[in-house]
């Protein structure tokens, strides 16, 4: 008699934990993908940061976009600073899934050299952009939609 309970009871609890999972994935669709940077810039350094922004780096993704590698990309500011050294902005860059993420690094090549001529020219506007600025955080997200 206790064996054919405690069967009955995994039983009921396999299927509501069974229940609570299929319920768990039934509650969002699955959206769009973003690369999110935020940055800080030095103090004295913000113009030449959006310099190289506009000149640099705003058209490589837009050739990334025209070639289908992103569906887009937003430039925010921080309007909150917790402190002197939090993030003063932000890009992201979005990308249709997951799978857009395979093998980009090789793709995008093309176009950062197109963009700089070759590696040395890029690596000395690299060497320029870490005076203006750097790196606070990181983050890749996925947009759902509620269901």
């Amino acid at each position: 008699m206790k064996q054919a309970l405690r069967l009955a009871v995994a039983a009921l609890c396999f299927s509501l934990l069974s229940l609570a999972t299929a319920a768990a994935q039934d509650q969002y669709t699955e959206g769009t993908v973003e690369r999110v940077t935020l940055v800080h810039i030095l103090p004295g350094h913000f113009n030449a940061f959006m310099d190289d922004v506009k000149n640099n780096i705003k058209p490589i993704w837009d050739a990334e976009k025209i070639a289908g590698l992103i569906e887009g990309y937003q430039v925010f500011f921080n309007q909150t600073k917790a402190s002197i050294d939090d993030w003063d902005i932000g890009i992201s860059l979005t990308y249709k899934n997951m799978a857009a993420l395979d093998g980009l690094g090789m793709k995008v090549l093309d176009l950062r050299m197109k963009q700089y001529g070759d590696k040395s020219k890029e690596q000395q506007v690299i060497d320029k952009r870490v005076e203006n600025g750097r790196q606070v955080a990181s983050y890749l997200i996925r947009n759902v939609t509620m269901k």
